[in-house]
């Protein structure tokens, strides 16, 4: 599937990664400037999430997290909805199905504390770390912690402090010290 870029209206490209677009055409104002999945596929109408809820809808058998960016044809895997993303932070939804959260939910995090994106529903949170490749591999380092919003952080304020996340500027979240070590 292409995306078209938004002054030319050539193909853009995909990044390394998969995440980011950018435009390779000579005179193109928009030359080599990325553009994330998501943003590009909605400015160009290609966008097409999936619906919240479970069970998730599928592709080649792996289930699709409600914040990955999709169009009709394609799954972005590796390209993350960041408006998604940032209401689903900012109003406790779980990141796998987009439904609303308990007052305790899970979160991925690193040994050091570093959360994954947003919490999870216990179901979500299992079929994250069974599908996912990143999270199922041998080199991922992140481990569930049970957790509530009062025991997260974002730039060293607890979150109900923060500024609400936005697709520009997604919060970071923490762990407090004493959940990582728990």
């Amino acid at each position: 599937m292409s995306v078209p870029c938004p002054e030319c209206k050539k193909a853009l490209q995909p990044d390394e990664r998969g995440a980011r677009l950018y435009c390779t055409t000579d005179w193109c104002p928009a030359l080599g400037m990325e553009t994330p999945v998501w943003r590009a596929l909605k400015t160009s109408g290609l966008d097409a999430p999936t619906p919240a809820g479970l069970p998730r809808p599928e592709h080649k058998g792996r289930p699709i997290p409600w914040v990955t960016a999709c169009s009709a044809d394609e799954v972005w895997w590796r390209a993350l909805d960041a408006q998604r993303l940032a209401l689903a932070q900012n109003t406790w939804l779980c990141q796998g199905c987009g439904l609303t959260l308990p007052d305790e939910a899970w979160v991925l995090a690193t040994p050091e504390g570093q959360v994954l994106q947003a919490a999870l529903h216990e179901a979500c949170r299992d079929q994250a770390l069974k599908s996912c490749p990143h999270l199922s591999g041998a080199t991922t380092r992140a481990t569930p912690h049970l957790t509530t919003r009062d025991r997260l952080t974002t730039d060293g304020q607890p979150l109900d402090r923060a500024a609400p996340s936005d697709p520009d500027f997604l919060h970071q979240w923490w762990l407090k010290a004493t959940e990582q070590d728990a």
